[in-house]
């Protein structure tokens, strides 16, 4: 939080033209060490109150609730985080997501929600949240955030701020579970907090204890966090790794038998050249990073290693599936129907959303809404014909992957041509053209590799469209947009504090906003 510092303005050095000046001037010297040391001493004080005062105590989570009604958070993450998340008071998380519109009121929705499915979420008279409860709402569709307490557990509108602007940068990269973290951690360190922790104690010590107490427990708060968010990109990479190494063996025996004079049974080859390689130098970085003190993992150089260890560890874990999917399909050897499964999952996921795409698009023309609907009926079609020439023989395994690969570069052409559409119909301005297309470029572009897909591993990323990845870009654009035309209509804006209509008298602690 910004803080308030007081500067000491000096004039112009004045002469000495008497004695009595030099006196003075001495006098003034001897007043600003008397107060140096006032001040010192005082100093001291609240360290001596919080050496008497009793340990504050750390507790995880008492449960952890997931309402995910969007679709969005990652549970082993977000179950994994929160284990690392300390109260001082045993406290219930709920993390609750659902997709909406942002004119639309987020606490009002939170409220409706735990009336109608959860009533233990509210105090026994209906009017508060229940006591040890604490909310973190989520609404990555109309952009708003909220962050609810109980009755014990509320803090001020200033720190439910706080916390939801912890969560900000994560909102605006689409990490949804991190931004239910974040936020989490900021309130765990609020809610409850002891009279000794509260950086307003420090205020009797002077201005110089205000200052250094800030900026000391800012940096320790930044340290913790960046460590723990370290130690969890470890732990990823570690899992990775160690998949990587179970099946070494397999994948190195997969690799020998690749069909190398199929078209793509060598491009895969190709990739994995390099494998035993980068498997050397991820086992070698393994060793060292485990080795790293757990207290220097927030250092930068540990962190961005960390961050390319893992981004190398799960490649290859991703490469390894793909290794043998490619070698069961090829050679068509005993579970191969599963192995075309695994290539032909990406397409059908993508089938299914086209009807969310499509759907509510007023202000787009039929013409330009026909391609898109009736690509799903032909492409399911083309799908149950290349399976089915593959049963049969009629088809080889490299002509199936051909067939499937025509029809996913026929998708990113149609999301493609729907794009421009979208953004012709909804951007008023050339800025707002370029936010809508650079969201659309970087999902694309961050579009996760499908574990066993051989398209996946033989094309650089980015290279398909998926549905999800432009619902996510686009819907990721609008809202930024819709932010920016609110910004400029508006100097400020504020937080939601209302329960809308339906609220009633209810006047539980929280508050929402946008991001």
């Amino acid at each position: 939080m910004p803080t308030d510092t007081a500067h000491i303005r000096t004039g112009p050095r004045a002469t000495p033209r008497s004695r009595t000046a030099a006196g003075a001037a001495t006098r003034v010297t001897g007043w600003v060490a008397a107060l140096g040391l006032a001040l010192g001493l005082l100093a001291t004080v609240p360290a001596a109150l919080v050496m008497g005062a009793s340990p504050a105590q750390a507790d995880q989570a008492e449960e952890v609730i997931l309402e995910d009604g969007a679709g969005i958070i990652h549970e082993p993450t977000l179950r994994e985080g929160l284990d690392g998340i300390s109260f001082y008071e045993p406290t219930t998380v709920v993390v609750w997501t659902q997709r909406g519109e942002a004119e639309s009121n987020l606490n009002e929705r939170v409220l409706a929600d735990a009336r109608e499915n959860h009533p233990e979420w509210i105090s026994d008279d209906g009017q508060k949240w229940a006591d040890g409860l604490f909310i973190y709402a989520l609404d990555p569709e109309g952009r708003l955030q909220g962050v609810y307490f109980g009755e014990d557990r509320k803090v001020s509108l200033e720190l439910q701020e706080d916390i939801r602007d912890a969560a900000f940068d994560s909102l605006q990269e689409a990490n949804w579970t991190q931004a239910a973290l974040d936020a989490t951690e900021a309130a765990g360190a609020v809610m409850n907090r002891p009279w000794y922790r509260h950086p307003g104690l420090w205020v009797g010590g002077g201005v110089l204890v205000v200052i250094g107490g800030i900026v000391g427990g800012v940096s320790v708060a930044s340290r913790n966090t960046r460590r723990q968010k370290a130690q969890a990109e470890l732990d990823r990479g570690n899992r990775a790794f160690a998949n990587v190494s179970t099946d070494l063996e397999a994948t190195e025996l997969n690799a020998h038998t690749v069909p190398d004079d199929s078209t793509y049974g060598a491009m895969v080859l190709e990739r994995y050249r390099t494998f035993h390689e980068r498997y050397l130098e991820a086992a070698r970085e393994n060793d060292r990073l485990s080795g790293l003190p757990a207290k220097k993992l927030h250092r930068k150089e540990h962190r961005q290693a960390i961050t390319a260890y893992t981004k190398q560890t799960e490649e290859l874990d991703q490469l390894d599936d793909t290794v043998g999917s490619t070698n069961t399909l090829l050679n068509k050897y005993p579970g191969w129907p599963e192995a075309w499964d695994l290539q032909t999952a990406p397409m059908r996921e993508d089938l299914e959303q086209i009807g969310e795409l499509v759907t509510g698009q007023s202000q787009l023309t039929a013409v330009q809404l026909t391609p898109l609907r009736s690509f799903r009926p032909e492409a399911e079609r083309e799908l149950e014909r290349l399976g089915a020439g593959l049963e049969t023989g009629q088809l080889s395994p490299d002509e199936a992957l051909d067939g499937l690969d025509a029809l996913r570069i026929r998708l990113t052409g149609l999301l493609d041509d729907y794009a421009k559409a979208q953004i012709n119909a909804f951007a008023t301005s050339d800025a707002e053209r370029q936010t809508l297309q650079g969201e659309l470029d970087r999902e694309r572009n961050r579009a996760s590799h499908r574990p066993g897909s051989i398209l996946d591993t033989v094309h650089q990323p980015g290279w398909f469209w998926t549905a999800t990845a432009f619902h996510l870009g686009y819907s990721s654009g609008q809202s930024h947009v819709v932010t920016a035309r609110e910004q400029a209509e508006a100097s400020s804006s504020s937080s939601s504090t209302g329960y809308g209509s339906s609220g009633g008298s209810f006047s539980g602690a929280g508050s929402s906003s946008s991001f």
